[in-house]
């Protein structure tokens, strides 16, 4: 028997993460006399900003380490997992794990009565707006909190790695047992506060597991191709079906790529209020991906197919509010903001400072600092703005 569990996590933001909870995973499973071992897959290589990537670790209580390496070892991808770990709720929209391969459900390798493992502070219901529909029954498990981001080879130590390992073992204990994921923090980390974040992950995790059935979730509205198996190649080549690939320039000369949805590796998108904007330029001009359109009358909206979430546009706007990031399971499409301006300024003012809310959480992705919270003020309409002028 072997038990199959997949880290999803975001490129370099998170790349630490993923490594230490498979890891772990395999460290704990030695420890209760079981033959494990874990690999990493990179998404787009090498691996970049945002991309969904993913580790694995893989558990067996009878077989060798050399069989178990054999039947697992030499894969790319698992078919199955017993466990899929999510350590970024946004990613519940769906993930391009590899240029080309279009964009995939994040539940797309749990297996039957497996468990989707998110962490989250959403509801199961939230998800579920998101998430594809499978044939049969799965488990979808949450484990309250935020996506934890770091920078490349950085980790923040704030007991996401613990919390989920207390959380798979809830999920699952023919992987992990939270008795032993306990002594194994104890011993590692000489520190009770890391097996108390365990345990209370895993007691909190058996309140939040529900069983999603066939008609839960969503029609996947993605293309998603479906490539050869090796032994269905033949001498004289296969031709292999793909997203198709090419490139368009926006209506100022960007490159665009429509067989790639930069979209999928963002965690949060930027709200603009169009009324504050000062027409600086620095958000188009600054912005590594060229998703900012620049308008007739001199604004800018943004491509949120193109957006990757990267902040560059709300850190570098001299405008208080004009640009905030906001989190990107608060939306269900990618329209024109200024298409909505256009047509309703007031109505869509409303709706910038609904989706803003009155909490800012800046996450700093280079340092590994953590999370920043802090509470703003909301901003009146601004009558004068070039955004109204050109608007009303």
């Amino acid at each position: 028997m072997i038990k199959r569990v997949e880290v999803q996590y975001r490129g370099v933001f998170q790349k630490t993460l993923g490594k230490y909870i498979g890891g772990d995973i395999v460290q704990i499973a030695s420890r209760m006399g079981k033959v494990a071992f874990s690999n990493g897959r990179y998404s787009d290589a090498p691996e970049r900003n945002g991309i969904p990537c993913k580790y694995f670790a893989f558990v067996s209580p009878d077989l060798s380490e050399a069989e178990l390496e054999a039947e697992c070892g030499s894969s790319y991808n698992a078919d199955n997992v017993d466990v899929s770990v999510v350590v970024d709720d946004a990613m519940a929209q769906g993930v391009e794990p590899w240029g080309w391969h279009g964009i995939r459900p994040v539940n797309e390798k749990v297996g039957h009565k497996a468990c989707l493992l998110v962490v989250t502070r959403r509801n199961h219901e939230h998800l579920l707006r998101f998430t594809a529909k499978k044939p049969q029954p799965y488990r979808l498990a949450t484990l309250e909190g935020d996506a934890s981001m770091a920078g490349l080879w950085v980790f923040k130590d704030d007991l996401t790695r613990e919390r989920c390992l207390g959380a798979v073992a809830a999920v699952d204990p023919g992987i992990i047992s939270i008795e032993a994921v306990e002594e194994y923090l104890l011993d590692t980390g000489k520190d009770a506060d890391r097996a108390r974040a365990a345990r209370d992950a895993y007691e909190a995790t058996l309140r939040r597991i529900k069983v999603v059935n066939p008609d839960q979730g969503i029609d996947w509205p993605h293309e998603i191709p479906v490539l050869p198996k090796w032994h269905e190649f033949e001498e004289g080549g296969v031709a292999i079906p793909a997203v198709k690939r090419g490139f368009k320039l926006g209506p100022r000369g960007q490159n665009r790529n429509d067989g790639f949805k930069h979209g999928t590796s963002k965690t949060e998108r930027p709200v603009v209020r169009f009324d504050l904007c000062i027409k600086c330029t620095l958000c188009w001009a600054d912005c590594p991906d060229e998703c900012f359109d620049p308008t007739d009358d001199g604004l800018y909206d943004i491509n949120y197919e193109v957006c990757t979430g990267c902040h560059k546009c709300a850190d570098v706007c001299p405008v208080k509010e004009c640009i905030v990031m906001v989190p990107e399971l608060q939306f269900e499409d990618e329209k024109s903001p200024w298409e909505q301006h256009k047509k309703d300024p007031a109505g869509y003012i409303q709706w910038a400072e609904d989706k803003k809310g009155s909490t800012r959480i800046r996450y700093r992705h280079v340092t590994g600092e953590g999370v920043e919270k802090y509470k703003a003020t909301p901003v009146p309409r601004n009558m004068d703005g070039p955004g109204q002028k050109e608007a009303l």
